[in-house]
């Protein structure tokens, strides 16, 4: 996960809000209060497990950035749709 921290601004992100606009992920205000807790649990759960991808994130300075956006909206959608489920 050492390469997630090395994404500049990351450090100063403090609430689940903060993350979201920070990689322009878009989110109802609603349901991130209701599911913020999971979303981050699996957030963290999923930067940990693409570990190996650290090759790939040399490409270019921007795709650390990508792949934080990507799979923190892959963590909001599937906490989102199990709260409505």
């Amino acid at each position: 996960m050492e390469w997630f921290y090395q994404i500049p601004g990351v450090a100063e992100l403090d609430s689940a809000e903060s993350f979201f606009t920070f990689f322009s992920v878009p989110y109802e205000p609603q349901t991130l209060r209701r599911c913020c807790l999971p979303v981050l649990r699996e957030f963290h759960q999923r930067l940990r497990s693409n570990v190996p991808l650290r090759n790939l994130l040399e490409t270019t300075p921007r795709e650390p950035w990508l792949l934080a956006r990507r799979l923190l909206a892959e963590s909001y959608a599937h906490c989102a749709t199990e709260q409505t489920s």
